[in-house]
């Protein structure tokens, strides 16, 4: 499963200056990682939403969900046993210190992989 390093590598080195931070290649490795544990032989994506529950006294609480699917078409997914639910989630809020100061208070993110060794990170800010 080391393919997907290669790519993301070379995602980072070709994008432009001016672009977005992007992710850290070895954490999205180390993400990918603990979920192929838990892969059928068959699945096409697999993906992780980690969900900011609201704030528990001074700190952020989260909720890490992690999924699969063995058709491109299906969004549902099929929940997913990981390595390490918790460092999976721990793992997709260290992504976040590469955003803006201004960017980092998500509601949640959402980390897909594909089997072609495509990777999408998305955030949704809510309201």
């Amino acid at each position: 499963m080391r393919f997907l390093l290669a790519v993301l590598a070379a995602a980072v080195l070709c994008a432009p200056a001016h672009a977005q931070q992007q992710p850290d290649p070895k954490t999205i490795q180390e993400i990918f990682d603990c979920l192929a544990v838990g892969l059928p032989k068959d699945w096409k994506k697999a993906w992780v939403v980690v969900s900011d529950l609201g704030e528990a006294g001074k700190e952020r609480k989260y909720e890490g969900k992690f999924y699969y699917a063995t058709s491109p078409a299906d969004d549902a997914g099929t929940p997913l046993v990981t390595c390490s639910a918790q460092q999976v989630a721990n793992s997709v809020l260290t992504l976040s210190a590469a955003l803006p100061a201004d960017q980092r208070r998500w509601k949640q993110a959402r980390l897909t992989f594909t089997r072609e060794g495509k990777f999408d990170l998305r955030y949704d800010y809510g309201k």
